[in-house]
């Protein structure tokens, strides 16, 4: 049983080295790669233990700076240390007994208050006011997005293409980093966990947790989206700038679990997996994907999961 469960950890070991350096090429590497870091550390957690992965992430960390030695390691590589803090809540919440979902929230909520607190200490530290610095680390990110644009053969004028009508993409992009950035982790958390999910069941592992498709969110969250949409018709532009934030958060919470009401209906209706596939990606798309956010918030009344339960065989 050791020699198994040294073997399962050398296999996560050897996998996150793998996504660590070859998603150090370029940035679009890195966002494609990067997705799937938390994917080693979760599958040995699961199946090791909160300690097993903390092992894990600790040899990631020795190696990023063995690759790279120096005090700016800190800073360069915030992302990283964001990935793998993530996936060590993530098991912590796993083996504690919590709802995958909810562990999913309680996580992008951990991540999100101290990716503010650092960014607070280091305006104080750096002795600039968090506007300048917001400005110039939104300055930052849109010139890196614009390059990984320019390697895709795209540009930020192309994004209207895409159903966003015509606006200043680089200003709309400043104004929502911070629901942006939120997003991208709950996404990042969401897509890893089905797949931890998938592979478990597939190797027989028992205690996977509940599947997401079962996942709904708290009832009182509703408020906070209420407070999004008041705030918006605030004098205020900061005051607006938070609603509007605070909007684009709860309408993702809210398309998640309408893609979690599709999923268990798909599941019910025992749907091919082709079939499946395809309607996953027209809800990605636009106007579907408000629909699906519709979906989501009407479901904390109707339970569309619970109208037609499935019949015994």
């Amino acid at each position: 049983m050791a020699g198994s469960r040294w073997l399962i950890w050398s296999y996560g070991l050897v996998a996150l080295f793998v996504l660590i350096l070859f998603g150090r090429g370029n940035p679009m590497a890195t966002l494609l790669l990067g997705t799937w870091l938390p994917l080693p550390l979760l599958l040995v957690g699961w199946r090791l233990g909160t300690w097993a992965a903390a092992l894990l992430a600790l040899a990631a960390a020795l190696l990023v700076f063995a690759l790279n030695p120096g005090v700016a390691v800190f800073q360069d590589n915030l992302g990283l240390w964001m990935i793998l803090l993530m996936a060590l809540i993530l098991t912590f919440c796993h083996h504690r007994g919590w709802p995958e979902g909810s562990g999913i929230i309680m996580t992008v909520a951990a991540l999100g208050l101290l990716g503010l607190v650092f960014f607070l200490g280091q305006a104080f530290f750096e002795g600039l006011s968090p506007a300048v610095l917001w400005e110039q680390k939104s300055r930052e990110l849109t010139e890196a997005l614009a390059r990984m644009f320019q390697e895709a053969g795209m540009s930020f004028s192309d994004l209207r293409l895409m159903g966003l009508p015509r606006v200043d993409v680089e200003k709309l992009l400043i104004q929502v980093l911070p629901a942006l950035a939120l997003i991208n982790l709950s996404l990042v958390a969401w897509v890893n966990i089905l797949v931890v999910q998938r592979l478990g069941t597939l190797w027989g592992w028992d205690d996977l947790g509940a599947p997401l498709s079962q996942w709904a969110s708290p009832e009182w969250l509703v408020f906070f989206l209420v407070a999004a949409g008041f705030a918006l018709l605030a004098p205020l532009l900061w005051v607006r700038q938070a609603g509007l934030n605070l909007l684009l958060v709860m309408g993702f919470v809210y398309f998640c679990q309408g893609l979690a009401v599709i999923s268990a209906l798909l599941q019910r209706y025992h749907l091919p997996w082709v079939l499946r596939g395809l309607v996953y990606i027209l809800a990605f798309m636009n106007p579907l994907l408000l629909v699906v956010m519709i979906l989501g918030l009407t479901d904390l009344w109707l339970n569309f999961r619970t109208l037609q339960p499935p019949r015994e065989t």
